[in-house]
């Protein structure tokens, strides 16, 4: 299940991608997601591992591509869903649009869901990026 939210930040792609990547960031522009952040000690790039929360639920995913300042994309490992997500950043006029994608399947009770799993998904990933617009343009 699709479930991407876009936005235009009035922001250099540059400091839009840095901040994206500093998971421990989540917290601030995330519903829900008290906890975010790398588990592996490496520099981010395809291989690295990280981790997020939200309410009770945690998921670890890994990195799979990387371009700076364009894009950052990963699978989840594990947790209740199975699937992928990442981030597309392009250029437009001095600002970025920036679109956070995700593609999860839900496995268990989410499943049960169905359409409606969707739905809040969607409506929260567009909340979560119009949220870190507002804070990257009030910087």
């Amino acid at each position: 299940m699709e479930m991407n939210g876009t936005t235009v930040i009035g922001r250099p792609v540059d400091i839009v991608f840095a901040y994206v990547i500093d998971f421990s960031n989540d917290i601030h522009w995330r519903a829900g997601a008290p906890e975010s952040g790398l588990s592996s000690d490496q520099p981010f790039g395809p291989g690295t591992i990280g981790y997020t929360r939200v309410g009770d639920v945690e998921t670890e995913w890994r990195v799979v591509s990387y371009v700076e300042n364009e894009s950052a994309d990963w699978e989840l490992t594990s947790g209740p869903f199975k699937g992928s997500g990442g981030y597309r950043l392009v250029p437009v006029d001095g600002s970025t649009q920036f679109t956070l994608v995700a593609d999860v399947e839900p496995a268990g009770v989410y499943k049960l869901l169905g359409p409606l799993f969707a739905w809040m998904g969607r409506r929260r990933n567009q909340a979560d990026v119009e949220k870190l617009r507002d804070i990257l343009e009030a910087t």
